[in-house]
């Protein structure tokens, strides 16, 4: 058996064994995107409105006061032209007034949590991710396969031969080569993506560096005013889209503080995220570390300044579910999972067709 042999029996059999967990996987991506889009495109009858710093200040006052459980409130941008506060799962819309918009959770959704996890690890809880990402990095070894495959015996493109004619084996095969060449390097993508999400000990590593020593100007502590003005002049043309503060694990209960007349007042440590031109891809990027309740800012990254391997690293979750990407890429990953199962679903006809249709009739 020679080297090109040897390939298409991986890429037909390892294509076949995890045909299937793919196309749980590309089904379940297919439905989470398209929920994800539907509430990106949803301004919920709002009109973008930038909000001044004392307007985002009080915001911050009364939305983290209204509802403690929401770990990030976002301002108003031009993509979405409401104020948001989330949490894991979970986020309200409020208009320029506080008035809340809507209430959305996503485990409420028909359907949602069972196919949230189906997509993360097929309903078998820890194992099931396990699976998940090495027949995730197995897609994206045969996606390379069958792209070499293809070079060997390039004849150029055929759009005619995109769609399927008829169902056909001949016209399945010519349809699965064409439409895996115009979605082969982003379905690469998602393969390894959803590989490292699993396995993120490999880059999260990248991701903490310390940011380079510098003196900022101290704010007043407890004031929100105060601060955002001291963090916006850090980076005065650059846009203050968003505050987070850290996520309380569930059921977690806060740890009783020691009593004492020289008790310090525990600090309060927030997030200020910033995009540095409308037209960034990953946005909320760009943060300040400060400490509300003294009034310190800690420390300030741009993503810009990051080196490569962490720049690269930031993107590896937001390249696989759009997480802060634009719904423009959000709606391109939804396309490239609904196109790879219907390669996935030709793919499948034509082998079993070819395996198993030739010993049917030989016993016949």
């Amino acid at each position: 058996m020679n080297m090109v042999s040897a390939l298409k029996w991986i890429h037909n059999w390892v294509g076949f064994t995890i045909s299937i967990t793919m196309l749980i996987v590309l089904t379940t991506g297919v439905y989470l995107g398209s929920v994800d889009l539907l509430k990106r495109t949803d301004s919920l009858g709002q009109t973008f409105v930038p909000l001044t710093l004392e307007q985002k200040a009080e915001t911050l006052a009364r939305v983290f006061e209204r509802y403690p459980e929401m770990s990030t409130v976002r301002f108003p941008t031009e993509y979405t032209p409401y104020i948001q506060a989330t949490a894991r799962g979970k986020a309200i819309a409020l208009d320029s007034e506080l008035n809340e918009l809507a209430s959305r959770a996503s485990f409420d959704l028909p359907f949602y949590e069972t196919a949230f996890w189906l997509h993360r690890n097929f309903l078998i809880d820890n194992g099931g991710k396990y699976i998940n990402a090495w027949a995730s990095l197995a897609g994206g070894i045969v996606t390379l396969i069958g792209i070499y495959l293809w070079w060997r015996v390039r004849n150029g493109f055929r759009l005619k031969q995109t769609f399927p004619k008829n169902t056909r084996s001949s016209s399945l095969l010519k349809s699965h080569i064409q439409l895996g060449l115009f979605v082969s390097i982003p379905l690469f993508i998602l393969c390894v993506s959803g590989f490292l999400i699993t396995y993120n000990s490999l880059w999260t590593g990248a991701l903490n560096q310390k940011p380079v020593a510098q003196s900022f100007a101290v704010s007043q502590g407890n004031d929100w005013l105060s601060q955002l003005t001291n963090a916006q002049q850090v980076w005065p043309n650059s846009e203050l889209v968003s505050v987070s503060k850290p996520r309380t694990k569930p059921g977690k209960k806060p740890t009783a503080a020691p009593q004492g007349e020289n008790q310090k007042p525990k600090a309060q440590m927030f997030t200020i995220q910033f995009d540095e031109h409308p037209g960034v891809w990953l946005r909320e990027a760009d943060r300040i570390s400060i400490n509300h309740t003294t009034g310190v800012i800690e420390s300030a990254l741009k993503h810009s300044d990051r080196p490569l391997s962490g720049r690269v690293a930031s993107f590896v979750r937001p390249l696989h579910d759009g997480l802060n990407m634009p719904a423009s890429y959000v709606a391109l990953i939804t396309l490239v999972s609904l196109i790879g199962t219907g390669i996935l679903s030709f793919s499948l006809v034509t082998f079993c067709r070819r395996t198993f249709g030739g010993k049917t009739k030989k016993t016949a």
